[in-house]
């Protein structure tokens, strides 16, 4: 195989990463149509030789790198830049927990699934909302049944501002979930704003990074004691839910939120670049 055909074997593989074996031969053709016939297996080797090989297809939505979602994170990064004296960025999201929240890998014998039984019901969700800096750790929390709304979102806010320091200003940062759509209704006091994230930009989020630590905290605690709490009645289960979600949240220091703070940083030269980011 010449390296004229390597090469657009490649471009055919980031182009149709579902391509079979069978289909990628067959578009190698038409793209280069006087080059020498070769078979599957051939470019199955040539792209085990690449460091080219199967794993799970993940579908990302289209929006996720168009140019204006692009052109949204370089001018957050600009902002986030050209505001890190000013403000103290505090970061908001919320995440879903029940009984079943579990570990997502587990051990098996070589060849055998690993397979966990559980229970068809999932049982009632609690959300738990996180505000986090990185001067402060877990500045504020609350946890509470059902999902999160608009009016509880502001009121969020509110219970938020009032762990801050009056003479600080201090920008609220969260993304555009519809219970989101409303925070400016929140009168929050003068040294107070608020900033959108861009969309599909979850790695400028050190919340997510917060919550990441805190279900694997949860998780763990959850494991032990689980079957006991499947004994209980339900209104004593979600009370013993809720009082290990809110032990875990010790994990989200500092420290911690420091650290995701570096690493959300480590985007933003593929922000002002406009690169595609993948995750």
């Amino acid at each position: 195989m010449s390296q004229e055909m390597l090469e657009t074997v490649i471009a055919i593989v980031s182009d149709h990463p579902d391509y079979t074996l069978t289909m990628l031969n067959q578009e190698l053709r038409v793209r280069l149509p006087g080059a020498p016939h070769v078979t599957p297996s051939t470019i199955s080797n040539v792209l085990k030789g690449q460091l080219i090989i199967m794993k799970k297809l993940e579908d990302v939505p289209e929006e996720r790198n168009s140019e204006r979602s692009k052109a949204q994170r370089r001018d957050f990064a600009t902002w986030l830049l050209q505001n890190a004296q000013r403000y103290n960025f505090i970061y908001i999201d919320e995440a879903g927990i029940n009984i079943w929240t579990k570990r997502t890998r587990g051990r098996a014998r070589r060849g055998d699934r690993a397979v966990r039984i559980v229970q068809g019901r999932r049982g009632q969700n609690l959300t738990m909302t996180f505000a986090v800096s990185v001067l402060n750790g877990l500045v504020y929390h609350e946890l509470h049944q059902g999902g999160m709304t608009a009016k509880r979102f502001n009121q969020f806010l509110l219970e938020t501002s009032l762990q801050c320091n009056p003479r600080q200003e201090v920008c609220f940062i969260f993304d555009n979930a519809r219970a989101h759509g409303r925070a400016a209704e929140a009168n929050l006091p003068a040294q107070f704003e608020i900033q959108y994230l861009p969309p599909y930009s979850p790695f400028l989020n050190i919340c997510e990074n917060a919550f990441a630590l805190w279900k694997q905290a949860l998780k763990t605690r959850l494991a032990e004691v689980r079957h006991d709490l499947l004994d209980q009645p339900f209104n004593e289960r979600m009370a013993t839910l809720a009082q290990l979600a809110e032990q875990e949240t010790a994990v989200v220091t500092p420290n911690a939120m420091a650290a995701a703070f570096r690493g959300m940083q480590a985007y933003m030269p593929r922000c002002f670049d406009m690169e595609n980011i993948l995750m």
